[in-house]
């Protein structure tokens, strides 16, 4: 059986072919979208063999370089053009990472930029928790690339051709293959070009975002802010939903939703609403937002609860149709009032 691997998804690019009569294990630092394919053709050719005479290909899908992790596939998709029978099998670079380091519990980290990292769990070998975007890495035991020399990660590995090759084989072995339609990119946040391409809009929270959340919750709400956990931990509850208004990829406002059932129906409770700019009506759209979703969901009532020596949040809300039902006595840190306000929907 004839396999090609290729990972391109790192600042050095891993190519392996494995065939009935050898291997070739190869090691790229320079330009990955010019030297990749050349690379791939001298290897080929040292066997004789042409791209429709491979079986499998096994392609690095990331997290990773947007650049690599596009030309990687781009040269699986263009093999696949020319060969019918090609069959595919994808990893992903933690996964990579993890079986070059070996066994344990432990958590591998690249770096997202901006102050972010693409975090992934391990444990016996086994992936716990699929890649997710994070920008606080808690872990007594991370795993990342020499490379990326990053000074929190404890221990730095160099992937190597040989253990992706390794990788790709056991995949093989067990039959995991996939659709040439299922190779995409696995890309957990925008590039910085399509981020800066973006205009002022409203859309749902996703982790790439949870830093920007964190320290605007923090300047609102100071030592009464939810942790940077508890924010993550809001995007996996099954009623529980968020919302942010973002510009040029970078977060401006949000709003955490809990969903519960009431004496009347299913309600809306709003936990969380704060701004990094005021008075430019983003909390009018997130509550916008929610109201239109309450709506469509049949929700009977919407719920918050607001400091009563807040005039202006409380003018907001007033204007958006909510009124106040009760009082809690000195019920924050501060020794103020919290006033219960409901919208009927």
């Amino acid at each position: 059986m004839n396999i090609l691997c290729i990972n391109t998804a790192f600042q050095t690019a891993n190519i392996a072919l494995s065939t009935s009569n050898g291997e070739k294990l190869s090691t790229l630092t320079s330009k990955h979208s010019e030297s990749t394919l050349p690379e791939i053709e001298k290897m080929l050719s040292s066997f004789n063999l042409l791209p429709k005479d491979l079986d499998v290909i096994c392609v690095n899908i990331g997290p990773g370089s947007f650049t690599g992790i596009r030309v990687g596939l781009s040269i699986v998709k263009g093999f696949s053009a020319s060969n019918i029978k090609l069959k595919f099998v994808k990893v992903n670079s933690m996964g990579l990472i993890a079986k070059e380091y070996g066994s344990g519990e432990f958590k591998t980290v690249l770096n997202a930029l901006s102050g972010r990292f693409f975090v992934a769990d391990f444990k016996d070998g086994k992936m716990t928790k699929a890649p997710y975007l994070t920008a606080d890495v808690k872990s007594k035991v991370t795993v990342g690339l020499k490379s990326e020399n990053l000074d929190f990660v404890k221990h730095k590995v160099e992937v190597s051709s040989q253990t992706f090759l390794e990788l790709c084989k056991e995949k093989v072995e067990k039959k995991e293959f996939v659709l040439s339609s299922e190779l995409e990119p696995l890309y957990l946040r925008k590039s910085q070009a399509e981020e800066n391409l973006q205009g002022e809009r409203v859309e749902k929270l996703s982790q790439r975002y949870l830093n920007d959340v964190y320290e605007i919750s923090k300047a609102e709400f100071g030592s009464s802010s939810w942790s940077f956990k508890m924010f993550e931990e809001e995007l996996i509850e099954p009623n529980r939903f968020s919302y942010c208004v973002t510009e040029n990829g970078r977060v401006l406002s949000f709003i955490n939703v809990l969903e519960c059932e009431g004496e009347n129906g299913r309600e809306y409770n709003i936990l969380n609403i704060a701004s990094s700019v005021k008075n430019k009506g983003y909390a009018t759209k997130l509550i916008e937002k929610v109201i239109e979703k309450a709506k469509a969901d049949g929700i009977v009532n919407l719920w918050l609860e607001v400091d009563a020596e807040n005039a202006r949040a409380i003018s907001l809300y007033q204007k958006l149709g909510f009124k106040q039902i009760a009082v809690r006595k000195k019920y924050y840190k501060n020794g103020n009032d919290a006033l219960i306000l409901r919208l009927e929907v």
